[in-house]
C-alpha cells in the first residue's frame, strides 16, 4: 500500500507542479531593478477539474516571497471523487544576482461525503514536500531557477480502536516514507524589463504606439479563440481562424517596417500547443491505464486462487464442524443392551464410525476456533474480487473513451496543423519565436513510459 501511495503522490506531483514559458529580456548589466515589485511566474489555471491560483513572486529588497493554492477534482460530480488540495509557499532572497529560497508544499486528499458514515469530514491523507530553490540571473536578465523536491512526511486519519465503537475518535498517524530520488524542475523568472506587450503568445519591447498595441492585442485575441477551438473539437472554425494569424502576423510586420519603429517581437508558443498537450496527455494515460490492467489482472488472479483454495478448506472445515455435531449427538445416546434402544440403529456411537471419519473429528475440535476466522477471510477476499473486476471494467471503459478521443484528434488533421504552425513562427526572419517548454517535459514523460 505504501509503494501505491508514493507512485500516486509522485505522479500526482508531476500532474500539479507548474512549468514556465522562455520569455525574452533584457541584458543583466542594464538592469535597474525597483525595491518593490512583482511577476507572474505562471498564470493562473482554470480547468474543469484542476484550478491554481497565478504564480506570483514579490521582491520586496532582498526578500523574495510567494504563496499559491492548486485544487483538483474540485468541479467533478459531487460526493463521486476524492479532492487534492495543494497549498505552497515559498520564501527566499535575492542578492547580487543569486536566488535562494524554500518552499513548502501540503497535499490533501478529501474524500466525498458518502466516504464513511463515521468520516468526521476534511481530509484524511497529507502529504509533506520540501522544495529547495537556487537560481541566477542570466545574461538575457532573466533568472534560471531550479526547484528540488523532496516528500519529507506522510500523515493518515486514522480511527482510534479503543474508542466507543458508535462514537469513534480518531487521530493523525505518521506513515513511513519511501526513500525516492527527489523531484526537479527547471524554470525561468522573468524580471521587469523595457517589455511593453507581454501575453500567452506575444511579447512586445521597444519602441510601441497605439497602432501596434492593438494589433498585437487583436491577434493575441485571435489565437486564443483558435487555442480553445481546437480544444473543444471546432477544428475547422479553428483552421479559418489560424488563417487569419497568419495574415495579422504578415500585417504586423508591414506596420513596423512602414512606420520605422524599432519594436521587437516574440511569439511564445502555438494555438495547437494545448491541443497537442492534451494528445500526449491521453497517449501517456493509456499507457498508464494499461500498466495498471496489468496490475489488475495479476491482483484479480492471486485473490481468485486464494479464494478457491480458501473455498476448498471451508468445504473442507465445515464438513468437519458437521460430523462434529453429529459425533456430540451419537455419544449422548446410550448404547448398552439394557436401555433397550440398543438395536435401534446401527450407527449408535463413535466406535461405529469409520476410521477416517474419527481423524476429521480430533482434527475439528482443533480447528473449531478458526472456522469464523475464515468465513471472514472468504467475505475479505469476495470483496477484493468484487473490487478488482470494478477497476478491471472501469479501466477497459475509460481506454475505450479516450482511444475514441485520440482517433478523432488523430482524423482531425491537428498534427499537421501543428506542424505547419511551427514551421511558419520558425521560419520568421524579423522575430523570434519560443516553442512552449512544456511540449518537450511531456514528450520525456511519455518515453520514459515503460509501455513505450
Amino acid at each position: 500500500m505504501l509503494s501505491g501511495r508514493n507512485r500516486i503522490v509522485k505522479i500526482l506531483w508531476m500532474l500539479l507542479t507548474w512549468t514556465v514559458a522562455i520569455a525574452a529580456g533584457t541584458p543583466a548589466s542594464a538592469l535597474d531593478l525597483p525595491r518593490r515589485f512583482s511577476v507572474e511566474v505562471v498564470p493562473a489555471v482554470q480547468q474543469a477539474n484542476h484550478q491554481q491560483d497565478a504564480v506570483v513572486y514579490y521582491f520586496d529588497g532582498d526578500r523574495v516571497s510567494a504563496r499559491w493554492e492548486t485544487h483538483t477534482q474540485a468541479a467533478a460530480k459531487s460526493g463521486d471523487v476524492t479532492r487534492l488540495e495543494m497549498t505552497t509557499q515559498m520564501e527566499g532572497t535575492f542578492h547580487n544576482g543569486l536566488l535562494k529560497g524554500e518552499q513548502t508544499s501540503v497535499i490533501q486528499a478529501i474524500p466525498p461525503a458518502n466516504y464513511s458514515k463515521y468520516h468526521p469530514g476534511g481530509p484524511v491523507t497529507q502529504m509533506f514536500y520540501r522544495g529547495v530553490i537556487e537560481g541566477t540571473l542570466q545574461p538575457d536578465g532573466r533568472i534560471k531557477a531550479r526547484v528540488t523536491t523532496t516528500l519529507t512526511g506522510i500523515k493518515t486519519l486514522v480511527m482510534d480502536p479503543q474508542s466507543d465503537a458508535d462514537a469513534p475518535r480518531f487521530y493523525w498517524k505518521d506513515q513511513p516514507v519511501a526513500n525516492e530520488a527527489p523531484g526537479i524542475i527547471d524554470y525561468w523568472v522573468n524580471l521587469p524589463t523595457d517589455l511593453w506587450f507581454d501575453s500567452r503568445f506575444v511579447q512586445a519591447s521597444g519602441d510601441q504606439s497605439f497602432r501596434l498595441r492593438s494589433a498585437l492585442e487583436r491577434l493575441d485575441r485571435y489565437m486564443n479563440e483558435a487555442s480553445q477551438n481546437l480544444m473543444t473539437g471546432k477544428y475547422a472554425l479553428a483552421r479559418s481562424q489560424i488563417g487569419t494569424i497568419r495574415a495579422e502576423v504578415a500585417d504586423l510586420q508591414k506596420s513596423i517596417r512602414s512606420g520605422g519603429h524599432d519594436t521587437r517581437i516574440t511569439f511564445k508558443g502555438l494555438p495547437t500547443d494545448d491541443a497537442v498537450l492534451q494528445h500526449l496527455e491521453m497517449q501517456f494515460m493509456m499507457d498508464k491505464w494499461k500498466e495498471k490492467y496489468t496490475i489488475v489482472n495479476e491482483s484479480l488472479s492471486v485473490v481468485q486462487t486464494q479464494l478457491a483454495d480458501l473455498r476448498n478448506l471451508l468445504s473442507t472445515n465445515v464438513f468437519k464442524s458437521i460430523i462434529k455435531n453429529y459425533i456430540s449427538w451419537s455419544n449422548s445416546i446410550p448404547t448398552d443392551v439394557v436401555s433397550g434402544i440398543a438395536g435401534y440403529s446401527t450407527i449408535t456411537g463413535i466406535a461405529d464410525l469409520p476410521r477416517g471419519f474419527l481423524g476429521w473429528y480430533e482434527a475439528g475440535q482443533k480447528d473449531a476456533g478458526i472456522l469464523n476466522d475464515q468465513f471472514r477471510n472468504k467475505r475479505a477476499l469476495e470483496e477484493a474480487e468484487g473490487f478488482y473486476e470494478q477497476e478491471r471494467r472501469k479501466i477497459i471503459d475509460a481506454r475505450q473513451q479516450v482511444a475514441d478521443q485520440l482517433n478523432a484528434k488523430d482524423n482531425s488533421g491537428l498534427m499537421d496543423l501543428d506542424r505547419s504552425l511551427q514551421q511558419f513562427f520558425a521560419g520568421l526572419g524579423w522575430a523570434g519565436w519560443q516553442a512552449d517548454p512544456r511540449r518537450s517535459e511531456a514528450l520525456a514523460r511519455l518515453k520514459g513510459s515503460p509501455n513505450r
